[in-house]
Protein backbone atom coordinates (compact mmCIF):
# COMPACT_ATOMS: atom_id res chain seq x y z
CA UNK A 1 0.00 0.00 0.00
CA UNK A 2 1.12 3.38 -1.17
CA UNK A 3 0.87 6.19 1.00
CA UNK A 4 2.34 9.91 0.65
CA UNK A 5 3.17 13.09 3.08
CA UNK A 6 2.79 16.22 1.98
CA UNK A 7 3.74 19.76 3.64
CA UNK A 8 6.44 18.22 5.91
CA UNK A 9 9.52 20.00 8.01
CA UNK A 10 12.21 17.33 7.74
CA UNK A 11 14.76 16.77 10.31
CA UNK A 12 18.12 17.77 7.94
CA UNK A 13 16.24 17.42 4.95
CA UNK A 14 15.36 20.05 2.27
CA UNK A 15 12.47 18.05 1.06
CA UNK A 16 9.07 18.65 1.56
CA UNK A 17 7.36 15.69 1.12
CA UNK A 18 7.93 11.64 1.12
CA UNK A 19 5.98 8.61 -0.20
CA UNK A 20 6.03 4.88 1.20
CA UNK A 21 5.36 1.87 -0.13
CA UNK A 22 4.43 -0.43 2.49
CA UNK A 23 7.27 -0.65 4.75
CA UNK A 24 9.78 1.19 3.02
CA UNK A 25 10.23 5.03 1.84
CA UNK A 26 9.85 5.12 -1.91
CA UNK A 27 10.68 8.45 -2.56
CA UNK A 28 11.90 12.07 -1.26
CA UNK A 29 10.94 15.27 -2.53
CA UNK A 30 8.77 18.33 -3.39
CA UNK A 31 5.21 18.45 -2.64
CA UNK A 32 4.11 17.81 -6.68
CA UNK A 33 6.73 15.23 -6.81
CA UNK A 34 5.19 12.78 -4.31
CA UNK A 35 1.93 13.98 -5.56
CA UNK A 36 2.22 13.36 -9.36
CA UNK A 37 4.01 10.10 -7.92
CA UNK A 38 1.13 8.54 -6.50
CA UNK A 39 -1.42 10.16 -8.84
CA UNK A 40 -3.71 7.31 -10.13
CA UNK A 41 -2.45 5.10 -7.48
CA UNK A 42 -5.94 5.13 -5.12
CA UNK A 43 -2.93 6.03 -2.49
CA UNK A 44 -3.71 8.38 0.42
CA UNK A 45 -1.81 11.78 0.40
CA UNK A 46 -1.50 12.92 4.33
CA UNK A 47 -1.15 16.98 4.95
CA UNK A 48 1.16 17.05 7.63
CA UNK A 49 0.29 20.93 8.07
CA UNK A 50 4.32 22.02 8.72
CA UNK A 51 5.01 19.61 11.21
CA UNK A 52 8.49 18.18 12.27
CA UNK A 53 9.42 14.99 10.75
CA UNK A 54 11.92 12.92 12.50
CA UNK A 55 13.15 9.32 12.23
CA UNK A 56 11.49 6.86 14.48
CA UNK A 57 13.45 7.32 17.70
CA UNK A 58 15.78 4.41 18.73
CA UNK A 59 15.95 4.11 22.26
CA UNK A 60 19.57 2.26 22.05
CA UNK A 61 19.23 0.36 25.69
CA UNK A 62 16.04 -0.39 27.85
CA UNK A 63 14.22 -3.51 29.20
CA UNK A 64 11.00 -3.79 27.14
CA UNK A 65 9.86 -6.91 28.07
CA UNK A 66 10.42 -5.65 31.47
CA UNK A 67 8.69 -2.60 31.12
CA UNK A 68 5.56 -4.66 29.81
CA UNK A 69 5.93 -6.23 32.87
CA UNK A 70 6.01 -3.41 34.87
CA UNK A 71 2.88 -1.76 33.48
CA UNK A 72 0.83 -4.54 34.22
CA UNK A 73 2.18 -4.84 37.81
CA UNK A 74 1.76 -2.49 40.34
CA UNK A 75 3.39 1.15 39.36
CA UNK A 76 4.94 2.85 42.50
CA UNK A 77 6.17 5.92 40.41
CA UNK A 78 3.88 7.91 41.47
CA UNK A 79 4.10 7.87 44.90
CA UNK A 80 5.57 10.47 47.08
CA UNK A 81 5.78 8.52 50.59
CA UNK A 82 5.18 5.00 52.08
CA UNK A 83 1.65 5.62 53.16
CA UNK A 84 1.04 5.86 49.33
CA UNK A 85 3.23 2.29 48.49
CA UNK A 86 1.19 0.60 51.11
CA UNK A 87 -2.29 2.18 49.90
CA UNK A 88 -1.47 0.64 46.46
CA UNK A 89 -0.37 -2.59 47.54
CA UNK A 90 -3.42 -2.68 49.93
CA UNK A 91 -5.52 -2.47 46.61
CA UNK A 92 -3.68 -4.41 44.72
CA UNK A 93 -4.39 -7.27 47.78
CA UNK A 94 -8.12 -7.36 47.21
CA UNK A 95 -8.05 -8.97 44.07
CA UNK A 96 -4.77 -10.89 44.10
CA UNK A 97 -5.47 -14.95 44.45
CA UNK A 98 -4.11 -17.75 45.87
CA UNK A 99 -0.81 -18.27 44.97
CA UNK A 100 0.06 -15.21 43.31
CA UNK A 101 2.69 -12.60 44.09
CA UNK A 102 2.31 -8.73 44.83
CA UNK A 103 5.20 -7.47 42.22
CA UNK A 104 6.25 -3.81 42.26
CA UNK A 105 8.38 -1.64 41.23
CA UNK A 106 8.86 2.50 40.54
CA UNK A 107 9.54 3.48 44.27
CA UNK A 108 12.49 6.15 45.06
CA UNK A 109 12.78 6.73 49.05
CA UNK A 110 14.60 10.10 48.31
CA UNK A 111 11.20 11.66 47.38
CA UNK A 112 9.85 10.10 50.48
CA UNK A 113 9.56 12.62 53.84
CA UNK A 114 12.01 9.99 55.71
CA UNK A 115 13.48 8.98 52.88
CA UNK A 116 13.28 5.79 54.30
CA UNK A 117 12.41 2.61 52.00
CA UNK A 118 9.53 0.49 52.66
CA UNK A 119 10.61 -2.00 55.03
CA UNK A 120 9.69 -5.83 55.43
CA UNK A 121 8.05 -4.86 58.83
CA UNK A 122 5.26 -2.60 56.55
CA UNK A 123 4.72 -4.67 54.13
CA UNK A 124 4.21 -7.69 56.57
CA UNK A 125 1.11 -5.49 57.97
CA UNK A 126 -0.34 -5.61 54.64
CA UNK A 127 0.06 -9.50 54.51
CA UNK A 128 2.55 -12.61 56.18
CA UNK A 129 0.68 -15.16 53.36
CA UNK A 130 1.20 -13.61 50.10
CA UNK A 131 4.54 -12.24 49.04
CA UNK A 132 5.26 -8.86 48.28
CA UNK A 133 8.41 -8.00 46.22
CA UNK A 134 8.83 -4.07 45.89
CA UNK A 135 11.43 -2.89 43.76
CA UNK A 136 13.12 0.53 43.48
CA UNK A 137 13.01 2.22 40.66
CA UNK A 138 16.91 1.79 39.41
CA UNK A 139 15.90 -1.96 40.02
CA UNK A 140 18.99 -2.59 41.96
CA UNK A 141 17.44 -2.77 45.24
CA UNK A 142 14.37 -4.53 46.24
CA UNK A 143 11.92 -4.26 49.35
CA UNK A 144 10.64 -7.43 50.23
CA UNK A 145 7.80 -9.22 53.02
CA UNK A 146 8.59 -12.00 55.08
CA UNK A 147 6.45 -14.28 53.24
CA UNK A 148 8.57 -13.43 49.80
CA UNK A 149 11.79 -14.00 51.38
CA UNK A 150 10.48 -17.39 52.83
CA UNK A 151 9.64 -18.27 49.50
CA UNK A 152 13.06 -17.22 47.75
CA UNK A 153 14.47 -19.18 50.51
CA UNK A 154 16.31 -16.02 52.22
CA UNK A 155 16.64 -16.60 55.94
CA UNK A 156 18.77 -14.26 58.41
CA UNK A 157 22.43 -16.05 57.43
CA UNK A 158 21.72 -15.85 53.59
CA UNK A 159 24.82 -15.06 51.62
CA UNK A 160 24.84 -14.10 48.07
CA UNK A 161 28.40 -13.50 46.17
CA UNK A 162 28.30 -9.68 44.29
CA UNK A 163 24.60 -8.94 46.32
CA UNK A 164 23.59 -8.19 49.78
CA UNK A 165 20.48 -8.45 51.96
CA UNK A 166 19.30 -6.72 54.84
CA UNK A 167 16.85 -9.47 56.46
CA UNK A 168 15.88 -7.56 59.65
CA UNK A 169 14.41 -4.55 57.26
CA UNK A 170 13.65 -7.26 54.26
CA UNK A 171 15.81 -5.20 51.34
CA UNK A 172 17.72 -7.36 48.59
CA UNK A 173 20.35 -5.56 46.51
CA UNK A 174 22.06 -6.92 43.58
CA UNK A 175 22.54 -10.35 42.64
CA UNK A 176 21.00 -11.31 45.61
CA UNK A 177 17.55 -10.21 43.60
CA UNK A 178 17.77 -13.08 41.97
CA UNK A 179 17.21 -15.53 44.45
CA UNK A 180 13.56 -13.08 44.63
CA UNK A 181 13.03 -13.23 41.27
CA UNK A 182 13.75 -16.72 40.87
CA UNK A 183 10.80 -17.46 43.40
CA UNK A 184 8.29 -15.38 41.18
CA UNK A 185 5.68 -17.35 39.69
CA UNK A 186 7.15 -17.72 35.97
CA UNK A 187 5.61 -16.59 32.64
CA UNK A 188 5.12 -19.02 30.09
CA UNK A 189 5.76 -17.81 26.42
CA UNK A 190 2.26 -16.50 25.86
CA UNK A 191 2.39 -14.17 29.04
CA UNK A 192 6.03 -13.05 27.52
CA UNK A 193 4.74 -11.68 24.20
CA UNK A 194 1.56 -9.98 26.26
CA UNK A 195 4.32 -7.92 28.44
CA UNK A 196 6.51 -7.51 25.02
CA UNK A 197 3.37 -5.90 23.31
CA UNK A 198 2.45 -3.55 26.24
CA UNK A 199 6.02 -2.37 26.54
CA UNK A 200 6.22 -1.94 23.01
CA UNK A 201 2.79 0.16 22.82
CA UNK A 202 4.16 2.42 25.59
CA UNK A 203 7.48 3.21 23.92
CA UNK A 204 6.06 3.94 20.45
CA UNK A 205 3.59 6.89 22.50
CA UNK A 206 6.77 8.24 22.75
CA UNK A 207 7.78 7.81 19.26
CA UNK A 208 10.20 5.37 19.69
CA UNK A 209 10.68 2.56 16.65
CA UNK A 210 13.77 0.55 17.56
CA UNK A 211 14.80 -0.74 20.83
CA UNK A 212 18.30 -1.75 22.00
CA UNK A 213 16.70 -4.17 24.78
CA UNK A 214 18.03 -6.34 27.72
CA UNK A 215 15.52 -8.86 27.92
CA UNK A 216 16.83 -12.27 28.56
CA UNK A 217 16.71 -12.36 32.34
CA UNK A 218 14.71 -9.41 33.32
CA UNK A 219 10.84 -11.16 33.30
CA UNK A 220 12.25 -14.82 33.74
CA UNK A 221 15.03 -16.90 35.13
CA UNK A 222 15.93 -18.23 31.85
CA UNK A 223 16.46 -17.10 28.25
CA UNK A 224 14.68 -19.45 26.89
CA UNK A 225 10.87 -18.79 26.88
CA UNK A 226 11.88 -14.55 26.45
CA UNK A 227 13.95 -15.61 23.51
CA UNK A 228 11.03 -18.05 21.95
CA UNK A 229 8.55 -15.05 22.68
CA UNK A 230 10.54 -12.52 20.64
CA UNK A 231 11.69 -15.29 17.53
CA UNK A 232 7.48 -16.31 17.47
CA UNK A 233 6.76 -12.11 17.00
CA UNK A 234 9.24 -11.29 14.62
CA UNK A 235 8.25 -14.47 12.51
CA UNK A 236 4.83 -13.36 12.31
CA UNK A 237 6.03 -9.44 12.10
CA UNK A 238 3.97 -9.13 14.84
CA UNK A 239 5.87 -6.18 16.68
CA UNK A 240 5.50 -2.52 16.72
CA UNK A 241 9.06 -1.29 17.36
CA UNK A 242 12.47 -3.37 16.45
CA UNK A 243 14.18 -4.99 18.65
CA UNK A 244 18.25 -5.58 19.03
CA UNK A 245 18.42 -8.18 21.92
CA UNK A 246 21.41 -7.71 24.30
CA UNK A 247 21.96 -10.67 25.89
CA UNK A 248 22.42 -11.12 29.31
CA UNK A 249 23.04 -14.36 31.30
CA UNK A 250 23.26 -15.88 34.57
CA UNK A 251 26.95 -17.39 33.63
CA UNK A 252 29.56 -17.82 31.12
CA UNK A 253 28.73 -21.63 31.40
CA UNK A 254 24.95 -20.45 30.73
CA UNK A 255 26.35 -17.82 27.64
CA UNK A 256 28.38 -20.78 26.39
CA UNK A 257 25.73 -23.16 25.68
CA UNK A 258 23.91 -20.09 23.77
CA UNK A 259 26.86 -19.80 21.42
CA UNK A 260 26.83 -23.48 21.47
CA UNK A 261 23.35 -23.71 20.24
CA UNK A 262 24.12 -21.23 17.09
CA UNK A 263 23.10 -18.07 18.64
CA UNK A 264 25.53 -15.24 17.86
CA UNK A 265 25.50 -11.46 17.36
CA UNK A 266 23.73 -10.83 14.28
CA UNK A 267 21.59 -14.07 13.91
CA UNK A 268 18.02 -13.15 13.04
CA UNK A 269 16.11 -10.27 11.23
CA UNK A 270 14.66 -6.87 11.61
CA UNK A 271 12.22 -7.21 13.59
CA UNK A 272 14.56 -9.07 16.48
CA UNK A 273 18.25 -9.31 15.72
CA UNK A 274 20.91 -10.59 18.40
CA UNK A 275 22.70 -7.76 19.39
CA UNK A 276 25.63 -8.16 22.11
CA UNK A 277 26.66 -9.74 25.04
CA UNK A 278 25.23 -7.57 28.04
CA UNK A 279 27.16 -7.34 31.39
CA UNK A 280 25.86 -5.92 34.46
CA UNK A 281 29.08 -5.24 36.74
CA UNK A 282 27.94 -2.92 39.50
CA UNK A 283 24.76 -1.31 40.87
CA UNK A 284 22.96 2.14 40.57
CA UNK A 285 23.56 5.52 42.04
CA UNK A 286 20.67 6.47 43.53
CA UNK A 287 20.71 2.86 45.98
CA UNK A 288 23.95 3.49 46.28
CA UNK A 289 25.43 0.31 44.73
CA UNK A 290 27.33 1.32 42.17
CA UNK A 291 31.05 0.19 42.34
CA UNK A 292 32.95 3.14 43.44
CA UNK A 293 36.96 3.38 44.12
CA UNK A 294 36.68 5.43 47.16
CA UNK A 295 33.39 5.78 49.96
CA UNK A 296 30.21 7.58 48.99
CA UNK A 297 30.60 10.95 49.63
CA UNK A 298 27.68 11.27 51.89
CA UNK A 299 27.87 7.56 52.92
CA UNK A 300 31.33 6.58 54.15
CA UNK A 301 30.40 2.50 55.22
CA UNK A 302 30.09 1.78 52.09
CA UNK A 303 31.82 1.76 48.09
CA UNK A 304 29.11 0.11 46.64
CA UNK A 305 28.84 -3.19 45.31
CA UNK A 306 30.45 -5.45 42.70
CA UNK A 307 28.03 -7.73 40.90
CA UNK A 308 30.73 -9.18 38.85
CA UNK A 309 34.63 -9.28 39.49
CA UNK A 310 37.16 -8.80 36.45
CA UNK A 311 38.16 -12.00 35.99
CA UNK A 312 34.58 -12.80 35.51
CA UNK A 313 34.24 -10.06 32.85
CA UNK A 314 37.39 -11.50 31.46
CA UNK A 315 35.78 -14.62 30.75
CA UNK A 316 32.53 -13.60 29.20
CA UNK A 317 34.59 -11.41 27.11
CA UNK A 318 36.92 -13.86 25.60
CA UNK A 319 34.18 -16.25 25.10
CA UNK A 320 32.60 -13.11 23.26
CA UNK A 321 35.44 -12.20 20.68
CA UNK A 322 35.85 -16.01 19.80
CA UNK A 323 32.41 -15.55 18.27
CA UNK A 324 32.82 -12.01 16.77
CA UNK A 325 29.95 -11.04 19.31
CA UNK A 326 30.22 -7.34 21.06
CA UNK A 327 30.31 -7.11 24.65
CA UNK A 328 28.35 -4.19 26.55
CA UNK A 329 28.93 -3.45 30.06
CA UNK A 330 26.36 -1.94 32.71
CA UNK A 331 29.40 -0.20 34.77
CA UNK A 332 28.10 3.30 36.53
CA UNK A 333 30.71 3.32 39.35
CA UNK A 334 34.09 4.28 38.34
CA UNK A 335 35.76 1.16 40.33
CA UNK A 336 33.10 -0.95 38.24
CA UNK A 337 34.35 0.64 34.61
CA UNK A 338 37.70 0.28 36.19
CA UNK A 339 37.32 -3.27 36.37
CA UNK A 340 35.55 -3.74 32.63
CA UNK A 341 38.38 -1.01 31.21
CA UNK A 342 40.96 -3.58 32.67
CA UNK A 343 39.41 -6.12 30.42
CA UNK A 344 39.11 -3.82 27.48
CA UNK A 345 42.39 -3.13 27.23
CA UNK A 346 43.89 -6.44 26.21
CA UNK A 347 40.65 -7.34 24.30
CA UNK A 348 39.31 -4.70 22.14
CA UNK A 349 40.99 -4.47 18.33
CA UNK A 350 42.27 -1.32 17.07
CA UNK A 351 39.24 0.88 15.94
CA UNK A 352 36.52 -1.02 18.16
CA UNK A 353 34.67 -2.80 14.72
CA UNK A 354 32.70 -4.51 16.95
CA UNK A 355 30.92 -1.75 19.40
CA UNK A 356 32.64 -3.14 22.67
CA UNK A 357 30.87 -0.72 24.61
CA UNK A 358 29.77 0.95 28.32
CA UNK A 359 26.29 1.41 29.30
CA UNK A 360 25.18 4.26 31.67
CA UNK A 361 28.77 6.24 31.13
CA UNK A 362 27.84 8.19 34.59
CA UNK A 363 30.76 8.66 37.12
CA UNK A 364 33.56 9.06 34.77
CA UNK A 365 37.52 10.00 35.92
CA UNK A 366 39.84 12.14 33.47
CA UNK A 367 42.10 9.31 32.66
CA UNK A 368 38.73 6.81 32.30
CA UNK A 369 37.15 9.03 29.61
CA UNK A 370 40.55 9.12 27.63
CA UNK A 371 40.99 5.23 27.61
CA UNK A 372 37.26 5.19 26.50
CA UNK A 373 37.50 7.62 23.34
CA UNK A 374 41.26 6.24 22.63
CA UNK A 375 40.21 2.27 22.26
CA UNK A 376 36.52 4.60 20.43
CA UNK A 377 34.29 2.35 23.06
CA UNK A 378 30.82 2.76 22.18
CA UNK A 379 29.15 4.55 24.60
CA UNK A 380 24.95 4.20 25.69
CA UNK A 381 24.11 7.26 27.93
CA UNK A 382 20.64 7.66 28.98
CA UNK A 383 20.31 11.65 29.38
CA UNK A 384 16.89 11.34 30.89
CA UNK A 385 18.65 10.19 34.21
CA UNK A 386 19.56 13.91 34.49
CA UNK A 387 16.30 14.71 35.75
CA UNK A 388 17.02 12.87 38.93
CA UNK A 389 20.73 12.51 39.23
CA UNK A 390 21.32 16.12 39.15
CA UNK A 391 20.15 16.97 42.45
CA UNK A 392 22.03 13.58 43.87
CA UNK A 393 24.98 13.43 41.97
CA UNK A 394 27.17 15.61 43.80
CA UNK A 395 26.29 14.78 47.52
CA UNK A 396 26.81 10.68 46.64
CA UNK A 397 30.63 11.45 44.67
CA UNK A 398 31.97 14.71 45.78
CA UNK A 399 32.63 17.95 43.21
CA UNK A 400 35.66 16.54 41.84
CA UNK A 401 34.37 13.58 40.48
CA UNK A 402 30.94 15.18 40.16
CA UNK A 403 32.33 17.68 37.58
CA UNK A 404 33.74 15.33 35.38
CA UNK A 405 30.83 12.67 35.19
CA UNK A 406 28.14 12.28 32.70
CA UNK A 407 30.22 13.69 30.12
CA UNK A 408 28.03 13.39 26.94
CA UNK A 409 29.29 16.52 24.77
CA UNK A 410 32.57 14.62 24.85
CA UNK A 411 31.63 11.04 24.13
CA UNK A 412 29.70 12.23 21.72
CA UNK A 413 32.54 14.52 19.90
CA UNK A 414 34.85 11.48 20.41
CA UNK A 415 33.28 8.29 19.57
CA UNK A 416 30.35 6.46 18.95
CA UNK A 417 27.64 7.51 21.82
CA UNK A 418 23.75 6.94 21.25
CA UNK A 419 20.76 7.91 24.06
CA UNK A 420 18.25 5.97 25.67
CA UNK A 421 15.91 5.65 28.59
CA UNK A 422 16.94 2.29 30.38
CA UNK A 423 13.47 2.16 30.59
CA UNK A 424 11.76 1.08 32.89
CA UNK A 425 14.55 2.89 35.13
CA UNK A 426 12.88 6.10 33.12
CA UNK A 427 9.72 5.92 31.01
CA UNK A 428 11.10 5.81 27.61
CA UNK A 429 10.12 9.61 27.07
CA UNK A 430 12.64 10.63 24.55
CA UNK A 431 11.48 14.26 24.24
CA UNK A 432 12.60 14.70 28.08
CA UNK A 433 15.89 12.98 26.94
CA UNK A 434 16.44 15.27 24.34
CA UNK A 435 15.61 18.11 26.54
CA UNK A 436 18.21 17.09 29.40
CA UNK A 437 20.45 16.57 27.11
CA UNK A 438 20.10 19.91 25.98
CA UNK A 439 19.86 22.05 29.37
CA UNK A 440 21.70 19.78 31.37
CA UNK A 441 19.27 21.07 34.07
CA UNK A 442 16.51 18.86 35.83
CA UNK A 443 12.45 19.59 34.84
CA UNK A 444 11.31 17.56 38.62
CA UNK A 445 14.03 19.59 40.64
CA UNK A 446 15.69 22.71 41.01
CA UNK A 447 18.92 21.15 39.97
CA UNK A 448 22.11 20.78 37.04
CA UNK A 449 25.03 19.25 36.07
CA UNK A 450 28.22 20.72 34.49
CA UNK A 451 26.48 22.40 31.45
CA UNK A 452 29.98 22.41 29.02
CA UNK A 453 28.74 18.89 28.08
CA UNK A 454 25.19 20.23 26.92
CA UNK A 455 24.40 19.20 23.45
CA UNK A 456 22.97 20.89 20.53
CA UNK A 457 19.45 19.80 19.77
CA UNK A 458 20.60 18.23 16.79
CA UNK A 459 23.65 16.84 18.91
CA UNK A 460 20.50 15.26 20.72
CA UNK A 461 17.70 14.44 18.41
CA UNK A 462 21.05 12.47 16.45
CA UNK A 463 21.61 10.35 19.82
CA UNK A 464 18.31 9.00 19.45
CA UNK A 465 18.21 8.97 15.61
CA UNK A 466 20.63 8.74 13.61
CA UNK A 467 23.58 7.55 15.89
CA UNK A 468 21.65 4.83 17.34
CA UNK A 469 20.93 3.10 14.30
CA UNK A 470 24.56 2.91 13.94
CA UNK A 471 25.35 1.67 17.28
CA UNK A 472 22.96 -0.79 16.41
CA UNK A 473 24.66 -1.72 13.32
CA UNK A 474 21.25 -0.83 11.20
CA UNK A 475 21.97 2.32 9.53
CA UNK A 476 21.54 1.23 6.19
CA UNK A 477 18.05 0.48 6.70
CA UNK A 478 17.03 2.93 9.76
CA UNK A 479 17.69 6.53 11.61
CA UNK A 480 16.96 8.63 8.39
CA UNK A 481 14.17 9.96 5.98
CA UNK A 482 15.42 8.61 3.26
CA UNK A 483 14.74 6.34 -0.12
CA UNK A 484 14.97 2.68 0.55
CA UNK A 485 15.11 2.61 4.31
CA UNK A 486 12.04 1.55 6.49
CA UNK A 487 9.57 3.74 6.49
CA UNK A 488 9.69 4.58 10.15
CA UNK A 489 9.33 8.00 11.65
CA UNK A 490 7.83 9.88 13.87
CA UNK A 491 5.67 13.60 13.33
CA UNK A 492 6.07 16.16 16.32
CA UNK A 493 3.49 18.95 16.46
CA UNK A 494 6.61 21.33 17.23
CA UNK A 495 9.66 22.17 15.58
CA UNK A 496 12.26 21.44 18.55
CA UNK A 497 14.86 23.53 17.52
CA UNK A 498 12.88 26.07 17.54
CA UNK A 499 11.22 26.47 20.86
CA UNK A 500 12.72 27.29 24.07
CA UNK A 501 14.50 24.49 25.14
CA UNK A 502 12.26 24.09 28.59
CA UNK A 503 9.83 23.36 26.39
CA UNK A 504 10.79 20.12 24.68
CA UNK A 505 9.63 17.77 27.23
CA UNK A 506 5.98 19.09 26.53
CA UNK A 507 5.68 18.72 22.52
CA UNK A 508 3.72 16.19 21.46
CA UNK A 509 4.24 13.37 19.78
CA UNK A 510 1.46 13.06 17.23
CA UNK A 511 1.98 10.17 15.25
CA UNK A 512 4.64 7.48 15.21
CA UNK A 513 5.25 4.97 11.89
CA UNK A 514 6.84 1.70 12.04
CA UNK A 515 7.60 -0.35 9.08
CA UNK A 516 4.56 2.11 6.90
CA UNK A 517 2.06 1.16 9.55
CA UNK A 518 0.55 3.70 11.86
CA UNK A 519 1.77 2.20 15.52
CA UNK A 520 0.84 5.92 17.48
CA UNK A 521 -1.54 8.29 16.56
CA UNK A 522 -2.46 11.61 19.04
CA UNK A 523 -6.00 11.80 17.90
Amino acid sequence: MKKGYINCNIWQNPATAFATSDEYIIKVGTNQEIEELLCGEGAEIVDLKGMFVVPGFVDSHMHLAELGMYLSNVVLDDCHSNEEVIEKVKEKLSTTKVGEWIIGRGYNEESFPDRQKPTRQMLDEISTEVPIALTRACGHVLSANTAALKAAGITEHTKIEGGNIDYENGFVEENALNNIHNAYPQPDVEKIQEYIHIGASYANRFGVTTVGSDDFLAVAHDYKPVLSAFESLAYKQDMTVRVNEQCEFNNPKEFSKFLDDGYTFDVGDDYFRIGPLKLITDGSLGARTAYMKNAYADDPTTKGIASLEEDVIETYVRLANQFNMPTIAHAIGDAALDNVLHVYKDTVLEGNPLHHGIVHCQIMRPDQIKQVLDQKLACYFQSIFIDYDAQILESRVGKELASTSYPYKTLLEGTLASNGSDSPVEMPNVLKGIECAVTRKSISYDACMNEAECLSVDEAIASFTTNGAKMLFMDHCIGAIQEGYYADFVVLEKDIRTIPVSSIHQTKVMLTVMDGNTVYSND
